[in-house]
């Protein structure tokens, strides 16, 4: 278990490492209002992305964690309905780059190939995680991320901005091509249904929105508003790390999520073992980013100086939403208390949407719906965990 526990941490790191990787290298090959464009698609892209999930990756976590020994049939129902969740997707992107400049939707439409490559890949990467086959998972991650990476250099290198939007029409290739031997096996398993999958989907499919909408909405609103894309540029140097904080320990979550899932412990006794390590690696890692801002005027450099100050409250907006708001839903989530989880995200977007509307051009605006948001998660999903167990959660 140690073994798989390393392999698994190695592939987060791989993972959620590439769009630290993706700003540094862009932002010594592109200008300031370039790499601001740059990050205005991406924000767009990666929005939809989310919102095309359909929820598929959370059900098939729960129940790769359930059929144990169920292989390629689960995967088939999962990658069949990630299909029809991924056309959706490549038209709503399609649909929101009308809305933007015409220099950022040519951008988006380099994304539209990836779409449908990072779905089934999030479909492939969970069903690994939810069978504890994270060697397999860490092999893949190494040879898409180095394939990308040495693109990626050599693209953008040699033609800028166009390089790099080359890359992203080529995700399908680099991405899906070492696994492709997983979708011959699915598409040869025989069709079956696992009862309560799609239910269990759709109904984490409205938390999951909310979750994301908090996060990709200050960029859409911010872009809307200001048009200007070295804004969009000095929020996404200002938030990359502290809120890339939360997808990275979102990671780490989910690696228990299948044990959560078998354990017959309350939400409530399963939250005092986890918590305190949770805390103690957050505030470990805040340390670190506190560290990296200091070195700021090296990397990534004057031109981004006026994010600094910004970027110091970021690190406690990620160190919000990578503790209890992250903890404490998808300790409901596991143990089948689905609503909860939505309730929880619902309710913080539901404040963070309070904020953004009058936030128009101010980055603090954004950040401090960001924080509110964090607590509101924490504060319902505490409750409800309360509640379910009828005890006190802190002792």
């Amino acid at each position: 278990m140690k073994r798989d526990a390393l392999s698994y941490l190695a592939a987060i790191l791989i993972h959620r490492g590439q769009p630290l990787l993706e700003a540094l290298i862009l932002t010594v090959f592109l200008s300031v209002e370039e790499f601001g464009r740059w990050s205005w698609a991406t924000a767009l892209y990666t929005g939809v992305a989310t919102l095309s999930h359909g929820g598929i990756p959370a059900a098939l976590l729960r129940y790769s964690a359930l059929y144990v020994s169920e292989g390629e049939s689960l995967l088939r129902k999962a990658f069949m309905w990630m299909g029809l969740w991924a056309a959706f997707g490549v038209f709503l992107l399609g649909a929101i780059s009308m809305t933007v400049p015409t220099q950022v939707c040519v951008l988006v439409w380099a994304y539209i190939p990836a779409l449908p490559a990072f779905l089934m890949a999030e479909v492939l990467r969970t069903y690994l995680r939810g069978r504890y086959e994270n060697e397999r998972l860490i092999h893949w991650q190494l040879w898409s991320t180095g394939s990308w990476m040495l693109l990626l250099v050599g693209l953008t290198w040699q033609w800028g901005i166009g390089g790099a939007a080359m890359v992203r029409v080529l995700q399908p290739l680099w991405l899906l091509f070492p696994v492709s031997r997983y979708f011959i096996r699915a598409g040869k398993a025989a069709s079956r249904e696992y009862p309560g999958f799609l239910q269990f989907g759709w109904r984490s499919l409205w938390g999951n929105w909310a979750l994301e909408a908090i996060f990709f909405l200050p960029s859409w609103f911010l872009g809307w508003h200001s048009a200007s894309p070295t804004l969009m540029a000095l929020w996404r140097w200002a938030t990359l790390l502290p809120l890339n904080l939360r997808a990275l320990f979102a990671q780490g979550v989910i690696y228990f999520y299948p044990a959560w899932v078998r354990s017959v412990q309350a939400p409530h006794v399963l939250y005092q073992k986890q918590r305190l390590r949770l805390w103690g690696l957050a505030a470990l890692i805040g340390i670190g980013l506190v560290l990296l801002g200091m070195g700021w005027t090296i990397f990534p450099g004057e031109s981004y100086l006026s994010a600094r100050p910004y970027y110091w409250v970021a690190i406690g907006v990620g160190f919000l939403w990578s503790t209890e708001a992250l903890l404490l839903p998808n300790l409901l989530s596991a143990r089948g208390h689905i609503h909860a989880y939505s309730l929880a995200y619902a309710g913080g977007l539901a404040v963070a949407i309070l904020f953004y509307a009058v936030a128009k051009e101010n980055l603090w605006i954004y950040l401090g719906g960001l924080a509110a948001a964090a607590l509101t998660s924490a504060l319902l999903s505490g409750w409800q965990i309360r509640r379910l167990s009828r005890a006190p959660l802190l002792s």
